[in-house]
């Protein structure tokens, strides 16, 4: 009941739409559980080859090394990605709070330059374009 309604308010049909995104999801997970076990596979492989070299300990030693090595180079990667995210936010803060300040300086200080801004504003919303895009 509730599908339908949504059907026909955003005029698509949410049917094929949850349809997609289940199929995709079944995809998904297939394309993970392959990746995942060829990955095993290479490590298996990896650790059969490197053992031949190095003794069983000492191949089991490696990979242990190489996969704590990838994960910290992971979590530094994913820290400084938040870190930038972080200062942009502050930047991004920064000037909304600034320009909010302008702006109310301008509404203090030319009140009926701001109201016929806004009326300019409203006007052009309501006599714009109607067009769907």
């Amino acid at each position: 009941m509730l599908l339908s309604i949504l059907s026909l308010l955003t005029g698509a049909s949410v049917h094929r739409t949850v349809a997609r995104a289940k199929r995709n999801g079944i995809f998904i997970a297939l394309a993970v559980l392959f990746l995942l076990t060829a990955y095993a596979l290479a490590v298996t492989a990896g650790a059969i080859w490197l053992a031949g070299i190095y003794g069983p300990v000492g191949a089991a030693l490696f990979l242990a090394a190489c996969a704590l090595l990838i994960a910290v180079i992971a979590l530094v990667v994913m820290a400084v990605i938040n870190a930038r995210e972080a200062r942009r936010t502050r930047e991004r803060r920064a000037a909304l709070e600034s320009l909010a300040t302008v702006g109310l300086g301008l509404v203090r200080a030319q009140p009926l330059l701001t109201a016929g801004v806004l009326a300019a504003i409203v006007a052009a919303n309501l006599v714009g374009s109607k067009r769907e895009d």
